[in-house]
């Protein structure tokens, strides 16, 4: 098999960005970069029995970061280009260069030396390349299908899609930073409505891998398990109840705790957490860990490992949150620096953007406890299983009011639908208030939840 690598970024390509970062030296900068990413992807998308979309797209982009030196610091200049077949790209990296004159300077700006080794299983798999169309087509019909077999409720389906694809990125640096790869990636997703009488719910669900190995079954079984368990849903009383939250809202949850972590906004005051490193914020029960050299195991895709970040940092596992307290922050270099802390190599970017800290495989450490164990505890509370509006999460204050779903918990088991809650307080509340965690860790793309029992949150009821 060919380099898959360079089917995306070939050789000569590749040189090209060489002799632009040489020119942008030549010119004086103290520092030059080439952040070059290209992917293509195909997408078959059925509903009702029918093909309704058949497409293929190709992305690609270039952003070049020229640094210039100062008295007080070092400016940037960024210039993007979607023209990947330019003879050369000494003129972009001049005119980022002459962008380098016009930004204030900041004494923080770090670049990586090289470092660290590509030692993880490759994420590309060859098998994604050769599907074929009328494989693709076949496969988003029995995701459908599966879905309407697991369970007679399911009255149409808006889209049932089979989604692969595969790509390269590439960071090159003055320094000789140069960290290549490949990967590749299959997706499918339902999007339904399940009706009794004339109640009728939607509900969706999707699966992600590296290969064309996904259980579409599972996905469509686990679709129409989410439609049936809204359907006929009762008022639930205003009040404060012991409430369990199911994985996959969980997931969403310590996304916003995690994006809370930049230390970007920290420095800005815009968090949440600023100034409360080593203090206790959640839990002792809760220890929130990302790792970018997770490998794959049965159960972990570890769909976000990564040899480098996008600085040119070895990847590694931070420790988020220990037993309640707050060990780190994430960080690009230059926060690091900024802080006077070593760096988390928690960097990701886009072609057209600057270092920004990120996660790569973001979960916490599970419990000994069945999601099951967790209902019984709860005794007559409420299994939370869709959230609505996370993104109105105060990240300074940490106050949220949103809406939410689920289902009645009565004498420890599950019991009839509910819906139009609103979930309200203080994320504070949810970390604080952990009462138990499940043993049910479960990855939803590169971040995993699992069942977490809160005490005493109040719920509104419509």
């Amino acid at each position: 098999m060919s380099n898959p690598f360079e089917s995306f970024i070939p050789q000569a390509l590749e040189g090209r960005l060489q002799d632009g970062i040489a020119h942008a030296m030549g010119l004086g900068a103290v520092g030059a970069e080439a952040y070059l990413s290209i992917s293509k992807s195909r997408k078959a998308k059925v509903q009702n029995g029918a093909l309704e979309d058949l497409r293929t797209s190709k992305r690609g982009g270039l952003g070049v970061r020229v640094i210039r030196g100062g008295d007080q610091g070092f400016r940037v200049g960024l210039a993007t280009t979607t023209d990947l077949v330019s003879a050369d790209f000494r003129s972009l990296f001049a005119q980022a260069w002459e962008l380098s004159a016009l930004g204030d300077e900041d004494p923080w700006l770090r670049q990586a030396d090289p470092s660290g080794v590509d030692d993880l299983p490759s994420p590309y798999d060859p098998a994604v390349e050769a599907i074929t169309s009328e494989q693709r087509i076949a496969w988003a019909l029995e995701l459908e299908a599966s879905a309407r077999r697991a369970s007679a409720k399911v009255a149409a389906v808006r889209e049932a899609a089979w989604t692969d694809g595969s790509g390269a990125g590439l960071l090159l640096t003055q320094r000789g930073v140069r960290t290549p790869g490949a990967a590749s990636s299959c997706a499918a997703s339902i999007e339904l409505a399940v009706a009794e009488g004339e109640e009728r719910q939607a509900s969706w669900h999707w699966g992600v891998s590296r290969s064309p190995d996904l259980d579409l079954a599972a996905i469509g079984a686990e679709a129409a398990l989410k439609g049936e368990r809204k359907l006929n849903p009762q008022r639930l009383p205003a009040g404060k109840y012991p409430v369990v939250l199911h994985p996959e809202v969980a997931v969403d949850l310590l996304g916003i705790v995690a994006g809370m972590l930049d230390a970007e906004s920290v420095l800005k005051q815009r968090s949440l957490f600023a100034g409360r490193l080593g203090e206790v914020i959640a839990s002792p029960l809760l220890t929130l860990v990302d790792d970018g050299r997770l490998l794959p195991s049965k159960g972990c895709p570890a769909l976000g490992s990564e040899p480098w970040d996008a600085e040119g940092l070895p990847t590694r596992r931070n420790v988020l949150i220990e037993g309640g307290v707050l060990q780190t922050y994430l960080h690009t270099l230059k926060t690091a620096a900024e802080m006077g802390v070593p760096p988390t190599a928690s960097a990701g970017r886009g072609f057209g953007s600057q270092p920004g800290a990120t996660t790569f495989n973001l979960f916490p450490q599970a419990g000994n406890q069945s999601a099951e164990d967790l209902y019984r505890q709860a005794g007559n509370g409420v299994l939370i299983t869709e959230i609505m509006g996370l993104h109105t999460v105060d990240p300074v204050s940490g106050d949220l009011s949103v809406g939410a779903s689920g289902i009645r918990i009565r004498n420890g088991e599950l019991a009839e639908p509910v819906d139009k809650l609103t979930f309200a307080g203080n994320l504070r509340d949810f970390l604080t208030r952990i009462a138990a965690l499940g043993s049910d860790l479960r990855w939803y793309g590169s971040s995993a939840g699992l069942s977490i029992l809160l005490d005493d949150i109040a719920l509104g009821g419509a």
